[in-house]
């Protein structure tokens, strides 16, 4: 029998993924506390001391990211973006994918594909609406663990 996960816990189990394998790989990972703004990880290097924010968004059976913004907040995205960025997207079979950005690529990305969506044809003029990241476009940083401290 499988049961239904909330969005709480699906998020939780990506922040717990995430600190894993920020362990497997020598890295230090502490869970936040859910009232910490905009951070869900801190982390160190060891070896280097660097210590760095990550926020996780985690995904469960779906295809895209929402991550809190609106298009009408473009003018500000590189204030809401403080960190680095960890998407996990958990499919059908509960097979684990990790995609790492550090905050320039991220935003990068996400005024790229805005972008693409919002100068689309379309017959009604779009009103302001939550932007999201799409799986398809994260392809590229697949694993790509080495952009957390970028």
């Amino acid at each position: 029998m499988s049961k239904k996960l909330s969005k709480h816990l699906i998020g939780l189990t990506g922040e717990y993924l995430v600190a894993g394998m920020m362990s497997l790989k020598g890295w230090v990972a502490s869970l936040t506390l859910k009232n910490y703004p905009s951070v869900d990880i801190f982390g160190l290097d060891p070896e280097t001391d660097q210590t760095i924010n990550i926020q996780v968004k985690t995904t469960k059976d779906k295809k895209d990211y929402q991550v809190g913004l609106k298009h009408s907040q473009r003018l500000i995205i590189k204030e809401k973006i403080t960190c680095p960025f960890v998407f996990v997207h958990i499919d059908k079979l509960d097979n684990v994918r990790y995609f790492i950005l550090s905050r320039k690529e991220l935003i990068d990305l996400i005024e790229f594909t805005d972008d693409l969506y919002y100068n689309k044809p379309r017959k009604k003029a779009l009103k302001d609406y939550p932007i999201s990241i799409w799986v398809k476009d994260l392809l590229t940083f697949e694993d790509n663990w080495k952009s957390l401290w970028k």
